[in-house]
């Protein structure tokens, strides 16, 4: 499984608020692709400039086949003159998935 954690930092609070609303249209068909198991969008509540995105996915192909598809290629479109002033994007490959359990004092 893979999981992407990005976080992206836009110039104005209005900017970020742009992007997430044409998320919306992206995050339905996403979660209805196969080998998506999880596609969800938040806003930072400590720098209303930031959003983060998180993703799992089945393997390299379904990730693939996300960033290729229609939906993806409109939205990035859609956004394509929305100014990014920091991008941090990143992948992980994951062996295991489990519960964070709190430690006993």
């Amino acid at each position: 499984m893979l999981a992407i954690i990005a976080r992206y930092q836009f110039s104005s609070a209005a900017d970020a608020d742009r992007f997430c609303r044409h998320a919306l249209d992206l995050v339905e068909p996403s979660r209805a692709e196969p080998g998506c198991h999880l596609y969800a969008f938040a806003r930072d509540i400590g720098d209303g400039r930031v959003v983060w995105i998180c993703e799992e996915w089945a393997s390299q192909q379904a990730l693939d086949a996300h960033l290729r598809s229609p939906h993806v290629k409109a939205f990035l479109a859609d956004v394509a003159d929305i100014e990014i002033v920091a991008a941090d994007t990143r992948q992980y490959e994951v062996s295991s998935v489990g519960p964070v359990v709190m430690p006993e004092d």
